[in-house]
């Protein structure tokens, strides 16, 4: 008997996947676990095991279609069972040439049927492509005009709406018996065509599939939050020097290198403790306090986009525990090996353009919490200390830390006090609860 696949729930927030690629075909045969295919959601890419041993029966599914969660995509049959074959193509010419050559001579206008696959050439459209069609009123003939970006030419669900957007805004011009009165023609005017130097033309290239969702998240959140941003210098001095005199011994007894990020999060970890509004989100009209802090860390990937995996339960792990889930996250992350249910759920976030030199920066919340802490670079600086011989110039290491919150839920004076304490907590890093 065969085995259903369903498209898996891959985050609380998400309803739906896109199928990227099939591993493989009908009647190959599959392990129990093997990779079957990859899918794509809002928040990552992850590939989908099979749930059984045994030969590839059916793929209901194309490339770039877009399914549902809980939908069955597949079916895995036992070995020597039957795979399901699709209808010959010649039989399928005939029956959709026949159905098209009808539809058109009603009317152009009226929706592609249900039960129509593909068009009279033989092209397949997934069901939410025909879906899409059937809501807006494109006839068969206006869908094989469009053109697919999909696997094969095929269409999908960014084409149809793409066409869709651009089909609204398009004029119908009507032909009307009555007749006009003469206008004479006026000269328009032609602009001057300023001519490109040879070597100089704009490269134009589309948007990955992680920059599309990234631009997305990051325009949600701006539309989304009132943002606000109180900014403070750290001086990071005892930091700095524990650093260096520990991260050999560190390195050598844990297999783990010493790094300033881990030390940031403890710090923020203490402060939403004592401020815990900075670990709530907002839900409509409603204000949900978690119970757990979850400590997001954004992560610079190789291609230049930007992954933010999260530290669940981050209060119950000492320093170590946050150097090694911190090392672990970042370094499967460059690989793409991150688990779905690691990118989701993180309730506060820790970013560091620090690293790339920058001086301070002010982040994007990471919906839906409510702040985000920007770490700036390390620099050394003079700073006026005051002594019990008076002021005096020395020389320290020192850091902005800008956070970034929702002022929807926290205000001005909450919001600086956390970042304050934060401060406080940095400053009086010195390695104590590290045993080495």
């Amino acid at each position: 008997m065969a085995i259903d696949v369903i498209m898996p729930k891959m985050g609380e927030s998400i309803t739906e996947g896109t199928i990227l690629e099939w591993k493989k075909n009908i009647g190959d045969s599959i392990a129990l676990d093997e990779t079957l295919l990859e899918i794509s959601t809002d928040k990552v890419d992850s590939e989908v095991p099979s749930p059984a041993a045994g030969v590839i029966t059916e793929l209901l599914y194309s490339i770039n279609d877009v399914v549902a969660v809980g939908t069955v995509i597949a079916r895995v049959g036992g070995e020597g069972e039957t795979p399901v074959e699709k209808a010959p193509e010649a039989v399928e010419e005939v029956l959709i040439v026949e159905k098209v050559e009808t539809v058109v001579a009603v009317a152009e206008v009226t929706p592609i049927p249900d039960s129509q696959q593909s068009d009279k050439g033989g092209r397949f459209y997934s069901p939410l492509v025909k879906s899409i069609a059937k809501a807006e009123g494109i006839s068969p003939t206006e869908l094989d005009s469009i053109s697919g970006s999909g696997k094969d030419g095929r269409v999908n669900k960014h084409d149809m709406l793409a066409y869709v957007e651009s089909r609204g805004t398009a004029q119908v011009v009507t032909p009307t018996a009555v007749p006009l009165p003469h206008i004479p023609a006026t000269p328009v005017p032609v602009q001057p065509v300023i001519p490109q130097s040879p070597g100089l033309a704009d490269r134009v290239e589309p948007m990955g599939r992680m920059r599309k969702k990234i631009a997305q998240h990051m325009l949600a959140s701006q539309q989304t939050s009132p943002h606000v941003y109180s900014t403070t210098e750290v001086d990071v001095t005892n930091m700095v020097n524990y650093r260096i005199k520990s991260k050999d011994a560190f390195l050598e007894k844990y297999g783990v290198k010493l790094t300033y990020t881990p030390m940031i999060l403890d710090a923020c970890i203490k402060g939403i403790q004592e401020f815990p509004l900075m670990n709530a989100s907002i839900d409509g009209d409603n204000i949900v306090h978690h119970q757990k802090i979850n400590m997001g860390v954004a992560v610079a990937l190789p291609d230049n986009n930007l992954i933010v995996p999260s530290i669940k339960a981050s209060e119950e792990k000492n320093f170590l525990g946050l150097t090694r889930a911190t090392a672990d996250l970042a370094a499967r992350a460059r690989i793409n090996k991150l688990e779905p249910e690691e990118i989701f759920g993180s309730t506060f976030t820790v970013t560091n353009p620090g690293i790339f030199g920058s001086l301070f920066g002010m982040a994007i919340i990471n919906q839906p919490n409510v702040g985000i802490l920007s770490v700036g670079s390390i620099q050394k600086k003079p700073v006026v200390k005051e002594t019990e011989f008076g002021d005096v110039i020395v020389i320290r290491s020192m850091m902005y830390i800008t956070l970034g919150y929702d002022h929807r839920l926290i205000d001005g004076a909450y919001g600086t006090r956390f970042l304050s304490r934060v401060t406080e907590l940095i400053e009086a890093f010195d390695g104590s609860g590290i045993k080495l």
